[in-house]
């Protein structure tokens, strides 16, 4: 062993990896609720190398996953786990979206080839350049992730079948939003302090831009790459705590939560969170959680009046009496937001995301391939990538999970933590529409998804009680 790592067959495998393998085996043998607040765990660490081959890293949620589908296995069988990606669930629709871009990857960047030039997912090439098109690494990659994405989907959905396991869920992504935030001040921290210690984490392939500042204030990156990455990653945990809160449940973990994510969101300096917070607070003026509580309602509109007070009198106070701080702020979130799009990396994202249009015009709405090009822009990507087909599956899949209603037969902690979830995925395509450059959501978004789509709309409340009693002793 070599700084931390281990060299087996090739293989370059981490302390972090010798970690999340014990962790596996420990969850194989113990109560099913462990392995999920393992594989909520291990999604924190986004920049952390788990498992090295070659020039391809592995994620300790990635390596975490197969343990947890075997877990799954054990507990529900096959047919369980099948049962989710059936014709009459969302599911069936991301498992079309899944075989349409596997094969896609395939077969499409070969019979296309040279037809038209993109900017490629290549691990290969350090530039971003435009190339003609042909098969590349994110070919291969892109289509893993896609496949784990529904196994991922599957395996949370077998586990959302057994009593009490909603509330597990909520209580591990309560976790994780906890850790968020400590490893967001500690960021603040140990950069205040001079002390580069977070990097001991940030371990994966991806270019690091941690420590960097502006207007004064550090770009808080917490354990991920860069600030975008993990305001893209907060800000889903934000807006399920929110929600959980909007519609009591369990207020006081979720309100604190909320506010502490909300804090470091505004502090991040990354324009990703304030575009996806000013976008969503547009969601939030037309969403009803008053059908999970009607006491939402109440506190929605309390929501609204004190922050809206609260604003207007930090923005009255600091014009008034703090006119320096007030120019101060006003160039900051010009250079972090508004000014953005006419920096070099704002014309150079656009131009990916105009070539990625023109390769879906050049294919005749085929598209080129999943993984075979770079956007800036996950509307981008499924439309350039998958083609008409792909944003048709997907947007089914998308339409049943968030727009089917809530059954009324389950109970209240169900239906809070499906309504909570359903802004989750809301609160993650928002942030992916504004940055995303690839396929890849990230595990959290398909719990997210497993979550609000697993209750069944038929389930009457005699069967819901019968089901209950019977899945009492899974373990």
């Amino acid at each position: 062993m070599i700084g931390g790592r281990t060299n087996l067959g090739g293989r370059d495998v981490s302390i972090y990896g010798l970690i999340v393998f014990v962790t596996g085996l420990v969850a194989l043998y113990t109560s099913h609720r462990c392995a999920i607040y393992a594989m909520m765990v291990f999604a924190l660490f986004g920049s952390t190398q788990a498992v090295g081959l070659g020039s391809i890293g592995i994620l300790p949620a990635q390596l975490f996953l197969a343990f947890f589908a075997i877990r799954a296995f054990n507990l529900a069988g096959g047919k369980t786990l099948a049962d989710a990606v059936s014709l009459d669930k969302p599911g069936f629709w991301l498992l079309c979206t899944c075989v349409w871009g596997v094969v896609g990857a395939i077969l499409l960047p070969r019979l296309l080839l040279g037809s038209t030039l993109v900017y490629p997912v290549d691990r290969s090439s350090q530039e971003v350049l435009l190339k003609p098109l042909g098969p590349v690494s994110g070919n291969l990659s892109q289509s893993v992730y896609c496949v784990s994405d529904v196994i991922v989907y599957c395996t949370t959905y077998a586990f959302l079948k057994y009593r009490g396991v909603y509330r597990t869920l909520a209580n591990a992504i309560f976790v994780l939003a906890a850790l968020d935030v400590v490893a967001g001040c500690l960021d603040i921290v140990f950069h205040a302090a001079g002390i580069d210690a977070m990097s001991a984490i940030k371990t994966a392939q991806f270019a690091d831009l941690t420590g960097e500042e502006m207007g004064g204030l550090v770009r808080i990156s917490g354990t991920f790459s860069e600030t975008s990455a993990f305001s893209g990653f907060t800000l889903p945990l934000f807006i399920f705590c929110l929600n959980l809160w909007l519609v009591g449940y369990r207020t006081k973990i979720a309100g604190s939560l909320a506010l502490a994510t909300g804090i470091l969101l505004l502090l991040s300096t990354s324009g990703t969170a304030y575009v996806g917070l000013g976008a969503y607070a547009g969601v939030l003026v037309f969403s009803r959680p008053g059908v999970i509580s009607r006491s939402a309602i109440a506190r929605k509109q309390r929501l609204w009046v004190v922050g809206a007070c609260a604003g207007l009198l930090v923005v009255l106070y600091v014009i008034l009496f703090l006119p320096s701080v007030a120019n101060a702020i006003t160039d900051f979130f010009n250079t972090a937001v508004f000014s953005k799009a006419g920096s070099s990396s704002g014309v150079e994202r656009m131009g990916w995301n105009a070539q990625g249009v023109t390769n879906f015009l050049d294919t005749y709405g085929i598209g080129v391939g999943l993984g075979s090009i770079r956007t800036s822009s996950f509307l981008i990507v499924v439309l350039a990538n998958l083609g008409v087909v792909g944003v048709v599956c997907y947007g089914m899949f998308l339409g049943t999970s968030l727009l089917t209603p809530i059954p009324s037969a389950y109970g209240f902690s169900e239906r809070a933590i499906c309504y909570a979830a359903r802004h989750g995925m809301i609160a993650t395509l928002i942030v992916a529409s504004a940055s995303a450059g690839v396929f890849e959501l990230g595990a959290p978004f398909y719990i997210f998804a497993a979550a609000a789509g697993a209750l069944s709309p038929r389930v009457s409340r005699r069967a819901m009680a019968r089901a209950r009693w019977v899945s009492q002793g899974g373990s």
